[in-house]
């Protein structure tokens, strides 16, 4: 087994709950105002089930010849009752396996959760507001999925139950408010995390699926919403930059993204020298995952390609919680300057928010937290700025003090307020 230097053991364990913290976000309950329809609803007994992650279970198989499909094609379906969810939802709910796009472009499918509340809206089924709800996937398993985890919940991987239970939550109470809600697991069946493409892929797809699914009756001219925290704001906001070019025809209401990691070099920077540096190889395994072309090993010294190789396959929170602790950027370059400027530097740059291009066609409701220890602000206000100078209609709401982990509860509140005013908008008309 190779030796990693910078590991530093005899702390671990002391850091994991501040590392849990800052990774997983939020509290598991969700706050008074971020549900004005009721309570919480209580955790059910799929919290002890054993469910099979999904390259475990058939239904996530690819089927053959989907080049021929149109992207968004829904291939298969399963409804699940609503208590098979870690979070129970007074909703119709269906998993649904749908034709996409990976982050080269090329034909995949990926699967996502629907859920439709009980009872018909007052102007009918097709006037039902849908939103796209990106979970921080933050993964390179299948088995950080969010159609696994919000039914798999404490039973998943370790690190990922704070997060769950709060997605569970979010998605529950914006049932409750009358949407229909798609939760699309964006980063695909190769879990290509932090794949701007993959991503807008997924999420534009899941869309499109979500409408076209008949048992739903998700109304075509229906208001459509996106909304994402953290890694979830980083698949949002490339749906968002990505959906004229990619899926012209969807009308998108509104789009909230939160803890948005909008530009990946600050990001290594911010995490350099901190008690959770693990994001460094964690992250380059990820970019070394989804993009394979870019050789992201000729940058790395001999340690940091073990260290990306033994986090290959975790989800976010049990990979950074086991890495190195207080490690520096420079401990993992493989010649002086290799990540921090260069060829490097400027990919890095190219696949984030900041450098994909495009232009989100709906209002943006940007929320961060000042304090933000692993995603630093500047990078929320430099895509904000982008978005304004390329026409787009933005308002970046800085929370004075808050952190990575506390401003994804503490926006809520701000995000939902938001997307209320842009899913009941004045004129809209049934199918």
């Amino acid at each position: 087994m190779t030796t990693h230097p910078y590991r530093r053991r005899t702390v671990r364990s002391a850091i994991g709950a501040l590392v849990a913290a800052a990774l997983l976000g939020a509290a598991t309950a969700v706050p008074a105002t971020a549900d004005p329809a009721g309570p919480a609803a209580a955790p059910s007994q799929a919290t002890t089930e054993t469910v099979p992650p999904p390259h475990e279970d058939p239904f996530y198989d690819l089927p053959p010849h989907l080049d021929r499909k149109r992207d968004g094609t829904v291939l298969r379906w399963r409804a699940l009752p609503a208590d098979a969810l870690a979070v129970p939802a007074p909703a119709r709910v269906w998993q649904l396996l749908y034709k996409t796009r990976d982050n080269a472009g090329h034909a995949t499918a990926t699967a996502g959760t629907l859920l439709v509340p009980v009872g018909r809206p007052a102007g009918g089924a097709s006037t039902r507001p849908l939103v796209s709800y990106q979970t921080p996937e933050d993964g390179l398993s299948t088995s950080c999925a969010p159609s696994y985890l919000l039914r798999a919940g404490a039973t998943g991987p370790a690190g990922t139950l704070a997060q769950a239970r709060f997605d569970g939550e979010q998605v529950a109470a914006a049932v409750r408010r009358g949407w229909a809600v798609m939760v699309p697991d964006y980063e695909g069946p190769a879990s290509e995390f932090l794949g701007a493409g993959a991503a807008a892929h997924g999420v534009l797809d899941g869309i499109r699926a979500a409408r076209s699914f008949r048992n739903a009756h998700v109304g075509r001219r229906a208001p459509v919403t996106m909304w994402g925290y953290s890694g979830g704001g980083f698949a949002t906001a490339a749906a968002a930059q990505l959906q004229r070019r990619y899926a012209p025809e969807l009308r998108i209401s509104g789009v909230a993204v939160g803890g948005v990691p909008a530009d990946l070099n600050a990001v290594l920077r911010s995490v350099s020298g901190q008690p959770y540096s693990g994001w460094i190889p964690f992250g380059l395994a990820a970019l070394r995952n989804t993009y394979p072309d870019a050789d992201i090993d000729q940058y790395l010294n001999a340690s940091a390609r073990a260290y990306a190789d033994d986090v290959a396959h975790d989800c976010a929170g049990e990979a950074v919680i086991s890495g190195p602790a207080f490690a520096d950027l420079d401990q993992f370059e493989a010649r002086p300057g290799s990540l921090t400027r260069g060829a490097f530097h400027e990919f890095a740059h190219d696949v984030s928010p900041v450098g994909i291009g495009g232009t989100p066609t709906a209002p943006v409701y940007m929320y961060h937290g000042t304090a933000d220890e692993l995603l630093p602000i500047s990078g929320a206000r430099e895509l904000a700025a982008q978005y304004r100078s390329r026409g787009a209609d933005v308002v970046l709401t800085e929370h004075e003090g808050q952190n990575h982990g506390s401003e994804q509860e503490y926006g809520v509140a701000g995000a939902v307020a938001f997307l209320e005013q842009q899913l009941v908008l004045p004129g809209r008309t049934a199918d």
